[in-house]
């Protein structure tokens, strides 16, 4: 019985004890409710930043035209000689991007390689990642004639033929500020363009080598103009044969995607027309091209390298793009 009535008593205080632990697991979670009803949120009244930008909106005196550089710098002191720069156009659709990678990848140098870099991206004043018809004007190269195909959507074109003009600003305008804001090497100085920024990449290059020292051409736009910079290319290629030049690099890539229909252009409207299109065009056969053409160029002052990315279309490969060629082009030796 004494055994019997001591479990009773155990079993009652124990009934107590529950009760009392749920009673102040009742009030801890009132006091946390308490407390998560009375935080507040403050809106700082501004959008998110990248650290270390800057943006500067610089008039053309040329043309009259407004233009927003976005410069970044990186984490890592300059070196004795000054940082690397990279020229990337199309700069409202691509800073955030390539800030990032080249953030993440320069941070660690022994375990990447890659070195600090400032980036320069060029763009405009719109909060829209891209001006199509300015882009459009300043990203292709002037001819006396122009045949371009039909657009899918059948719009007409914009205006095209200012590249020669976007150039002269650049090496002006941008060029100076970017030298005024940070201690730049300018013997390490590369321009980057994707699509038709790819095709002024490989038309200054063409046509005004000496202006930077690297050029990164990813998925350039070769079909414009019945092949135009093509053959742009291929006068360069004779011209370097019979008179080398100073040493520069070239790294050109597209998308193994980029004469076939993505999944979702194969559901669209029309996927027969947006075929033809990109077959036409032959973005992967008009760089097999260029890349044939300047082939063998090494002893003439031409360091190319050529990739496909396979499984990469015309948007997909931009990630890939940047980290590879960044590799390319920041890695010593």
């Amino acid at each position: 019985m004494k055994r019997q009535g001591s479990t009773g008593r155990m079993r009652g205080a124990g009934r107590r004890g529950v009760a009392g632990a749920i009673l102040a697991l009742a009030l801890a979670a009132s006091a946390t409710g308490g407390a998560q009803a009375q935080a507040q949120v403050k809106e700082t009244g501004g959008p998110a930043t990248i650290a270390r930008s800057e943006v500067h909106d610089i008039q053309s005196p040329e043309s009259g035209e407004t233009y927003r550089l976005m410069l970044w710098r990186p984490a890592a002191p300059p070196p004795p000689g000054g940082y690397p720069v990279i020229y990337m156009l199309d700069g409202n659709a691509r800073f955030g991007m390539i800030t990032d990678i080249l953030d993440s990848r320069t941070r660690r140098v022994r375990a990447t390689g890659i070195q600090p870099a400032v980036v320069a991206a060029i763009g405009y004043p719109t909060e829209d990642p891209f001006d199509d018809v300015r882009r459009s004007y300043d990203l292709t190269p002037p001819s006396e004639t122009l045949s371009l195909p039909q657009r899918p959507d059948g719009t007409p074109w914009p205006r095209m033929g200012g590249a020669a003009a976007f150039l002269r600003f650049i090496e002006s305008e941008v060029k100076p500020l970017v030298r005024e804001r940070f201690p730049i090497d300018e013997t390490r100085e590369t321009l980057m363009g994707h699509s038709f920024g790819g095709l002024f990449t490989l038309h200054t290059l063409f046509t005004s080598p000496d202006s930077f020292d690297s050029y990164i051409a990813g998925s350039p736009s070769l079909w414009f103009n019945d092949r135009q910079v093509l053959k742009e290319g291929s006068a360069f290629a004779a011209r370097l044969k019979q008179q080398p030049a100073k040493t520069t690099r070239l790294f050109l890539a597209v998308g193994g995607l980029e004469e076939v229909l993505t999944p979702s252009e194969q559901q669209g409207p029309d996927p027969a027309r947006r075929l033809a299109w990109k077959q036409a065009n032959r973005m992967v056969g008009n760089a097999r091209d260029l890349a044939a053409d300047l082939q063998g160029l090494e002893e003439h002052g031409l360091h190319l390298t050529y990739v496909e990315f396979p499984d990469e279309d015309h948007i997909s490969i931009l990630p890939v793009l940047l980290n590879r060629s960044l590799e390319a082009i920041l890695t010593p030796g």
